[in-house]
């Protein structure tokens, strides 16, 4: 008996939901912010505090899996029209990473490789005077690649934009 193809089974409209899930948590938290009462018992940021850094970990994790995993496999390009968009728009830089001092930047697919095997996520925030904070839309990541430590920064505007043009 053949052996089927390792690439994860996920459909397309369902990577697309966790996509977009992870654009309105970050970029919906400014929202978020503007109504709380700044107070440390306001219903938005209990909201936020058990929900929105855990949830959005969760999901660019998730993506970085789905797509990385979908980019290595020979079912990629899905199609021919899907190949002449994928060369038609070529690949954005997503971030930074430092390793050793040395500071270069970062293609979509090694920010998955990153996020799959990082050591811990931090969402950058921002403060609103007499507000509660807010996401900022970067992402500190940090791990060790043969015990040498790395320190990667995303910009998840771009990220988000890479990751819809894988599909």
């Amino acid at each position: 008996m053949e052996a089927f193809p390792t690439t994860l089974l996920i459909e397309r409209p369902l990577i697309f939901a966790t996509i977009y899930e992870l654009s309105t948590i970050i970029f919906g938290s400014e929202g978020l912010a503007k109504l709380s009462t700044g107070d440390n018992r306001d219903e938005f940021d209990k909201l936020r505090v058990r929900h929105e850094v855990a949830q959005a970990s969760k999901l660019l994790i998730e993506i970085a899996v789905v797509l990385r995993n979908l980019i290595d496999s020979p079912s990629w390009p899905m199609d021919k029209i899907h190949e002449i968009h994928v060369k038609d728009r070529s690949e954005k830089s997503v971030g930074t990473i430092m390793v050793n001092e040395k500071k270069s930047e970062l293609s979509f697919r090694e920010t998955c490789n990153k996020l799959i095997h990082a050591e811990s996520i931090s969402f950058g925030m921002n403060s609103i005077p007499n507000k509660m904070d807010y996401l900022d839309g970067n992402v500190t990541i940090h791990g060790k690649k043969q015990k040498k430590p790395w320190v990667a920064e995303v910009e998840l505007s771009d990220f988000i934009r890479m990751a819809v043009r894988q599909l």
